[in-house]
This record gives structure tokens, C-alpha cells and sequence, in this order.
């Protein structure tokens, strides 16, 4: 009762001194609509849904307004946070920000240790790719359920030829430095098409940012940018090829030449397309290895037909 009626409270505040309820975020960024659509999203609903079908979020002519009486009683503090800091009916994303990186493990239910990450996803009984990318000098021991990458590739074709992993995939990286496992990060798919991401420390908690070297990276906000951006990073983008070392070290990805398949990397072209906002080649290697299997003669037929459908 107590929450409902602090959740009233804020609303007629909200109505009465920021015009009908609506405040508008100021921000002057590229991608800022998907930006707020991954914030607000998650807000709306434990799987995260679009904020905008929604009424939490509006769009129009470059502006942007979110509406408190539309949100999730759940979050009553964080909206109260977010009128107190509006001035004129507005708000600048440089302090919405914070706000909102503050209040987003909690929002989105992310596991609050990697003990019961671990136990929601156990993820060291999946198919493991080791990888050294620019994010990190440590090496990834990146962790990816094999029944998801075979439901990306099975739904290939019936999705305009685009690699989307099942609502509640999660891919997990140990990272490993000086033998020493320094930090783990992961990616969940959400409800929404987006990913929530987490950064576990050396600890075992939950942390705002990652620690490995060359430098810290905060989450989610800069796993964001990178995920929704365009740039190609290496080692996937001279991939099947091998990268060069860059300055923090090398650039690889350990696996072997029959995962090396130049003819499935052209075909999915998956670092580039990134139809799922997932870096890595994931699909790519393992479509890569059913195609070794087949020439070995020890493909399942369940796996031959994988191959059929995608033409492979």
C-alpha cells in the first residue's frame, strides 16, 4: 500500500509541476533513440518490452519524453530521482545517466553474484571459444549454449536470413589474466531484441564496470556503444584469417583451421552484419565444425538437416 501511494504521490508531483507528466530527455548523441528504447525498455516489464508501445516513451521530430505515470511501481525511487533532477520540465541525459546505470542491475533482475549466475546458467557445461579481443588483454573463455546457437541457425532463412538467439540466452566470458581469473562479463537476451549486460569482479559481485586492462569499461553503458555500433573489431574482422597482435597484445581466436571455413564466414558474414548485436563469430564456428563433422563422416542427421536448410 505504502508503495502505491508514494507511487501516486510521484505521479500527480510529476503531472502537476513537469507538464501532464512528461519530461523530456535532452540528448544530442548518435543512436540516442536506441539508447533510451534499451534504458526505459527494461523498465517496463521483467523480459523488457518496447517503452514505446508501451507509453513510457515517446519519439517525435528528435525529441523525447518519458511519462512517470507509465512506469512500473517497482521502480517508484528511481522515477523519484529522475523528477528531482529535471529542471523545467527537462532533464540532460549527462544526468539521467547516472540514474539510470545506478538503478540497473536492480531494474533488470540481473543475478547479484556469479554464485547465482552460475546456478541460473551453468554456463561451464556449454561450448566453450577462447578469445583475446581489444576490449581485454585477458583471454576470454567465452561460453555459449550449443541449444541456442542451433535455434539461431535452424531459424536462419524464417528470419530474413538473421542470426537471433532465443529470449533468455545468456553468453558468458571468463576473463583470465596471468593465470589468474580476473573478472567474468555477460549478455542476456532480453524480451526486446536488446541484451542486458553484467560485470562480475574477481570477487564474485556484481560491478559498474569491468577492471581487466587496457582500460575500464562501464556497463552497460559501454558495452552498449560497442554492441549497437558499427565498428569492426578484431580478431573477427580478419577472420577465418588470423589478426595481427594490436598494442594491449594478441588478437585471436583459438580454434582450428576446419573451424576456419571461409565459405560459412562469407555466408553469414556475422561479425559485420551483427543482425543480433553480438560480436563474436559464434554461429560462424560452429556452423564451421558441423561442415568438418560432415566431411569426417560423423555428422547426426539432425545436424545434416541444419546444414540443408541453410544450404551450407
Amino acid at each position: 500500500m505504502y508503495r502505491l501511494l508514494a507511487l501516486a504521490a510521484l505521479t500527480a508531483t510529476v503531472a502537476c509541476n513537469r507538464g501532464g507528466g512528461a519530461i523530456e530527455v535532452v540528448v544530442d548523441r548518435p543512436g540516442a533513440e536506441r539508447m533510451l528504447r534499451f534504458y526505459f525498455g527494461g523498465l517496463v516489464a521483467d523480459a523488457a518490452q518496447d517503452p514505446v508501445a508501451a507509453g513510457m516513451l515517446s519519439v517525435a521530430s528528435g525529441r523525447f519524453h518519458v511519462r512517470a505515470e507509465r512506469q512500473d511501481s517497482r521502480h517508484a525511487q528511481l522515477w523519484s530521482r529522475i523528477a528531482a533532477r529535471a529542471r523545467g520540465g527537462e532533464i540532460a541525459w549527462d544526468s539521467l545517466a547516472p540514474l539510470l546505470d545506478g538503478a540497473y542491475y536492480r531494474a533488470r533482475g540481473i543475478p547479484s553474484s556469479l554464485e547465482a549466475l552460475r546456478a541460473r546458467w551453468p554456463y561451464r557445461q556449454w561450448m566453450r571459444f577462447d578469445v583475446h579481443g581489444p576490449m581485454t588483454s585477458a583471454r576470454r573463455h567465452v561460453y555459449v549454449p550449443e541449444d541456442a546457437l542451433r535455434s539461431a541457425l535452424r531459424a536462419y532463412n524464417r528470419r530474413g536470413r538473421h542470426l537471433k538467439y532465443p529470449v533468455g540466452t545468456a553468453i558468458v566470458a571468463e576473463h583470465h589474466a596471468d593465470g589468474v581469473h580476473a573478472e567474468t562479463t555477460a549478455m542476456i537476451r532480453r524480451a526486446d531484441g536488446f541484451w542486458d549486460f553484467a560485470t562480475y569482479g574477481g570477487d564474485g559481485r556484481l560491478a559498474g564496470e569491468t577492471l581487466a586492462r587496457p582500460k575500464a569499461l562501464s556497463t552497460p553503458r559501454q558495452c552498449l556503444g560497442c554492441h549497437l555500433g558499427t565498428r569492426a573489431f578484431e580478431p573477427e574482422r580478419s577472420f577465418p584469417g588470423h589478426a595481427r597482435a594490436g598494442p594491449d597484445g594478441p588478437r585471436a581466436y583459438y580454434a582450428g583451421e576446419a573451424w576456419r571455413d571461409e565459405e560459412v564466414t562469407r555466408y553469414f558474414d556475422e561479425h559485420r552484419r551483427r543482425s543480433d548485436t553480438v560480436l563474436g563469430v559464434y554461429a560462424t564456428l560452429y556452423a564451421s565444425q558441423l561442415r568438418a563433422r560432415r566431411r569426417s563422416g560423423t555428422l547426426a542427421p539432425e545436424d545434416s538437416v541444419i546444414l540443408s536448410d541453410l544450404g551450407l
